[in-house]
């Protein structure tokens, strides 16, 4: 934690200005933009962000702590404020800065502890939309092979349970259904295709685990709780599908295990197949997959992770690694030509060995970082038709 003596005005000043332009963004947010507008007008409140640890320091931190607080307690006035605390119908109108601001000032030790000691962790279900899509396009050419997932930076593991949730891809009032139809989850996302996306066919997953600094532990209330606070719930539907999500795993959970992204991987490997009772390893198709978790790895240890595949390669029938990260963070992923502008922000890529040789590798697609939409392309496209 920094001491005040080492904030500068102008410390300050740029973090009023991170709320300014949050709030400009999302304006589509009613609650967290009359926040943001709020704190961006008044320095004593905006100056608890400066506690954040280094490179946290952003308004989603804060925007967590306030959610976080007033989840555990629906007494406080903000929290009437909230869709997840009171329900989406029970909101009132009006401005709900002046009761969050009597939040604030009431609770602030409370928040500037959190500020200080956390740091933004989300697992968006809804994800599983472009998740269900980059593991239907790395198994096209090995549909039937039993295969074990891993995820990196898994947090509650959420996405391991891909094949578990109903998964809606729209396009012009017809829904592509992947997943378990039947499924109390559901995600939806818009497919933005140059041509629409034939059925998607996920491979049969015999084993899943996911590995993470910190993985949630599905039982520790504080942990799950941050973790539904890191969303927004001015977004419909969100916070009831996550709550949805870990109800549904807490049935039967996958294995999650702490450490680091590259140099524990061939161990968490080794361990979900002899837990999975996968003996003959040349008929096993392994599916490594990511989304916004690489960003957070330094860059020169990324290609450490190709090093790992590269060689359990050597003894796996198939090997991909898939990922969902921004543009130019995952190693040896090519920009797609549309992304030339810069304008979308995450890049759908896929690296596959098969027999131990590397395939070239492709960039397939992007899509919006939650799963609101996707966009193959058309190489992509005729790869799964």
């Amino acid at each position: 934690m920094r001491s005040r003596s080492s904030w500068s005005a102008e410390d300050l000043a740029e973090v009023r200005r991170s709320f300014a332009r949050f709030a400009e963004e999302y304006a589509n947010l009613p609650l967290y933009r009359a926040i943001c507008l709020g704190m961006a007008d008044d320095p004593e409140p905006a100056a608890l962000l400066l506690h954040a640890q280094p490179g946290q320091a952003r308004p989603v931190l804060f925007l967590a702590a306030l959610h976080d607080l007033v989840l555990r307690r629906p007494d406080l006035p903000a929290a009437r404020w909230y869709p997840s605390v009171v329900g989406p119908d029970a909101v009132p109108g009006g401005d709900p800065w002046p009761d969050v601001l009597a939040t604030i000032q009431a609770h602030r030790e409370e928040l500037r502890e959190t500020i200080a000691t956390r740091r933004t962790q989300t697992n968006e279900v809804n994800r599983a939309v472009y998740v269900a899509t980059v593991l239907a396009l790395a198994s096209a050419d090995v549909p039937a092979r039993p295969t074990i997932l891993v995820e990196l930076g898994a947090s509650a593991g959420l996405l391991l349970a891909v094949d578990r949730y109903r998964i809606e891809l729209h396009r012009r009032g017809v829904a592509l259904v992947v997943g378990d139809p039947a499924s109390p989850v559901r995600c939806r996302g818009e497919d933005r295709s140059p041509t629409p996306l034939p059925d998607l066919v996920l491979p049969p997953i015999r084993g899943r685990a996911g590995l993470d600094l910190a993985p949630v532990d599905l039982d520790d209330e504080a942990s799950v709780r941050w973790l539904e606070a890191c969303l927004w719930p001015d977004v419909p539907g969100r916070v009831e599908r996550f709550r949805a999500a870990i109800t549904l795993l807490r049935e039967n959970r996958p294995a999650l295990h702490a450490g680091d992204m590259a140099g524990d991987l061939d161990g968490t490997i080794d361990i979900t197949l002899a837990q999975a009772g996968q003996a003959g390893r040349s008929g096993i198709h392994l599916i490594v997959f990511s989304s916004w978790a690489l960003t957070y790895v330094e860059r020169r240890r990324r290609t450490d992770i190709a090093e790992v595949l590269a060689d359990v390669a050597q003894t796996l029938g198939a090997v991909s690694w898939v990922t969902a990260e921004p543009v130019g963070c995952a190693p040896g992923i090519p920009v797609p030509n549309r992304m030339a502008d810069g304008m979308d922000s995450t890049v759908l890529g896929g690296r596959r060995w098969r027999h131990g040789l590397e395939m070239p590798a492709e960039a397939w697609g992007t899509c919006h970082p939650h799963g609101e939409w996707i966009a193959l392309s058309e190489s992509a496209l005729g790869g799964i038709r």
